[in-house]
């Protein structure tokens, strides 16, 4: 498929590959365990980020720079994972006083081609991941140059 420039459905000719997406309202609380789906793709130049699954398939090889934002109002928590494994977590609490907070975690991985990287969802008892129209929860990676 040629490069059309903005439709980020196959890598440019420049080798730029970038995703930015974050969790819908809706999708607040997440209770499955997995990859967690950020479905409001606003960045996805290359085509590697699926909002069905949640994962980053990887087109080119090199190194690249993945970041979780996650809003979290009790508890939650995530990781990086790649190729099933995970790479760096995260756990974060506002319990007793249960109050809206912002965790991050980040890391430069070494990616071959269709290798896979995803958050993975702890799910129940540690699932409090929110997004409001005030935070997000985002999941966002770039191939550095």
């Amino acid at each position: 498929m040629a490069y059309i420039p903005g439709r980020g459905d196959s890598v440019p000719p420049s080798g730029l590959v970038a995703f930015t997406a974050k969790l819908n309202v809706d999708e607040s609380h997440p209770c499955y365990s997995g990859a967690l789906k950020l479905t409001t793709v606003l960045v996805n130049e290359g085509g590697g980020y699926s909002p069905d699954t949640g994962v980053f398939s990887c087109p080119l090889d090199g190194f690249y720079y993945f970041t979780v934002h996650m809003t979290v109002y009790g508890r939650g928590q995530c990781a990086i994972f790649k190729n099933g494994e995970k790479v760096v977590s995260l756990y974060h609490t506002s319990l007793p006083d249960k109050c809206s907070q912002v965790a991050s975690v980040s890391s430069v991985i070494k990616l071959s081609k269709k290798d896979e990287v995803f958050v993975n969802n702890w799910g129940p008892g540690r699932n409090d991941i929110i997004a409001t129209v005030d935070n997000d929860t985002v999941f966002a990676g770039f191939r550095l140059g």
